[in-house]
This record gives structure tokens, C-alpha cells and sequence, in this order.
């Protein structure tokens, strides 16, 4: 079965950040691919959500820490018409209330230049 527009995003925007962190060019302590969006079966389903898998979660996190303070940036991607769930605006609505950010993105280009932003790519140098 051939990838989504947004399954071919991830994919290809993880490739990057893993090309970005292999030549230290990442800024952050920490970043992951959240899957709970992923289409399983009911029981693998119910196992996650047992074991606290969170509906709404944005498709990535970055954790920086800036002043001994640390922060998350949250990327969620969509393709041109994709629109957010309601426990995805749920969870965009907590992200505002801690002081946190949360970003919808339709391209790649987009991700990037909110994470050189955030000072969390340190370089543009490797082309995607």
C-alpha cells in the first residue's frame, strides 16, 4: 500500500532530523515521532491506550532547555486539506496554557524554518 501525504512527510522529515542530529546539528536534548495516530488493530489499540497512549498528541516533540528552564516544541503535520481533530485542538489549547509551542505544518520547508526559529537546527547546510 503506498504511503499518505503525510505518511511520505514523516517519513522523509525524520530522515533529515536523523541526517541533522548524525552531524550535530541539532540544538535540543531531545525529539521523537509521536504514532499515536497510527492505524492499528482494536486490541493493539486498547494496549496503548492502557498503557497511557494519549490521544491528540502532536506528530513530533522537541525538548530544549534554555536557562535551565526546558520547553517543548510541537510540530503537527497535515497535508493542504488536512484539518486537526478535536483532541488535536484540545491538546494545541494545553500546549498555549503551559507556555509551550505548538505548530501546524504543511511542508518540510515549514518544519525547518520553525525549528532554526527555536535555534534548534543549528545549521541549514544539508539540503532536503
Amino acid at each position: 500500500m503506498p504511503l499518505g501525504i503525510e505518511d511520505k512527510m514523516h517519513k522523509d522529515f525524520a530522515n533529515i532530523m536523523q541526517r541533522y542530529e548524525l552531524y550535530k546539528l541539532l540544538n535540543c536534548s531531545f525529539w521523537s515521532y509521536d504514532a499515536s495516530g497510527e492505524n492499528r488493530d482494536l486490541k493493539t489499540g486498547s494496549l496503548l491506550k492502557a498503557k497511557g497512549l494519549k490521544a491528540g498528541q502532536s506528530d513530533y516533540k522537541f525538548k530544549i532547555i534554555k536557562d535551565n528552564i526546558a520547553n517543548y516544541i510541537y510540530l503537527e503535520f497535515k497535508s493542504e486539506k488536512g484539518k486537526q481533530s478535536p483532541n488535536q485542538k484540545k491538546f494545541e489549547k494545553t500546549c498555549s496554557a503551559k507556555n509551550e509551542f505548538y505548530y501546524l505544518v504543511y511542508s518540510i520547508k515549514d518544519a525547518i524554518n520553525i525549528l532554526m526559529k527555536h535555534d534548534i537546527i543549528k545549521n541549514e547546510n544539508l539540503s532536503y
